[in-house]
């Protein structure tokens, strides 16, 4: 057995002790009480009364009281996103549960990146679907009620709405002015930036290419008057299911500045991410840092997409893609380029 949450071989159940805890709060949580279509009939119903950013079909879920999770209009402590049953122009969506299970896994578990609580769970006729913990409230113990924090995606703290910047405006922006932001919103912004710097690393690795302005917030904790950003969240092998998709990640690296590599080569490389670290304050001595816990975790990337819930199909096509964009194109540099130095010995990883 695997856990349905960090992938971990168990003895029995669903998830492992751990999880539980962090997923469930301890509760033994039994597989939903209702299947897919009663998932559209319920989302159906609640259309014109809950709000939940995004395309992708979700719902809302709350805790029961027989140690299962029911639908709810108000104060959701879970998000739920069945695998979808058609979509204009995705492909493989039997996999789209499992994808992003597993690239929110290889977030917390290998990048270290805080990461909302997930898993995937089991609809009663057997089917998987995802299931995200909300991080946008606080438990008051005393009162016992729930306080919405206050979180601001980053088209919200750089201004950009349809209204300025036109239909796609949560693409229209780039990584360098969500650092700026990061700069100007969060008191402790030198290690936010840091954070902040490997999510757009494994947004590249797992070949993210939705990883736009809304897809990143700052959180306010309740009585507190500084932003942190928040848990990661949304972030799958979007290449997978649509393999015409346009862009390399969801924004550019840079608001105008282009690399003489980037000129030659039409994508990303070494230098562009050494660039851009020392752009937005990362010293060369984390930098280093992040390169090597990065390139060092390689087998375990490969051991955790093995362990995932996709198809065989699937495994192979996550862990090709994060293989070339790994060493063909964040490592790729010219022989000459001095930071190359620190990924030579990865090289046949």
């Amino acid at each position: 057995m695997r856990c349905h949450s960090c992938l971990k071989n168990i003895s029995s159940g669903f998830y492992c002790k751990l999880c539980l805890k962090k997923l469930f709060d301890g509760k033994k949580i039994k597989p939903l009480e209702f299947d897919k279509t009663e998932f559209y009939e319920i989302k159906r119903q609640m259309t014109n009364r809950i709000s939940l950013s995004g395309v992708q079909d979700k719902i809302s879920l709350t805790y029961g009281d027989h140690n299962d999770l029911i639908p709810t209009q108000t104060d959701g402590r879970f998000i739920l996103k069945p695998i979808p049953r058609v979509h204009d122009s995705a492909i493989h969506l039997e996999d789209i549960a499992a994808n992003e299970h597993l690239s929110m896994q290889i977030s917390s578990q290998i990048f270290k990146i805080p990461t909302a609580p997930n898993g995937l769970i089991e609809f009663k006729d057997g089917e998987l679907a995802y299931i995200t913990k909300r991080f946008d409230y606080n438990i008051d113990a005393t009162k016992a009620s729930i306080l919405k924090l206050d979180q601001e995606d980053f088209a919200s703290v750089l201004s950009f709405t349809k209204e300025s910047a036109g239909n796609d405006y949560k693409y229209e922006s780039s990584y360098e002015e969500c650092a700026y932001g990061i700069k100007r919103f969060v008191a402790a912004y030198i290690p936010a930036l840091e954070d902040f710097y490997k999510r757009i690393v494994l947004n590249y690795l797992i070949g993210n290419g939705d990883a736009h302005l809304k897809n990143f917030s700052l959180i306010r904790e309740v009585n507190r008057d500084d932003y942190s950003l928040s848990p990661n969240y949304d972030i799958l092998f979007t290449r997978y299911h649509l393999p015409d998709e346009n862009g390399i990640a969801g924004l550019d690296l840079f608001k105008e500045y282009e690399s003489e590599a980037f000129k030659a080569m039409g994508y990303y490389t070494l230098e562009d991410f050494e660039i851009f670290a020392k752009m937005i304050g990362i010293s060369d001595k984390r930098l280093i840092k992040i390169f090597n816990n990065i390139l060092s975790s390689t087998d375990k990337v490969h051991r955790l997409i093995e362990q995932s819930f996709m198809s065989s199909e699937a495994k192979i096509a996550y862990r090709e893609n994060y293989d070339i964009r790994l060493k063909k194109c964040l490592c790729y540099s010219i022989e000459s380029y001095s930071f190359r130095g620190v990924i030579n010995k990865y090289y046949d990883v």
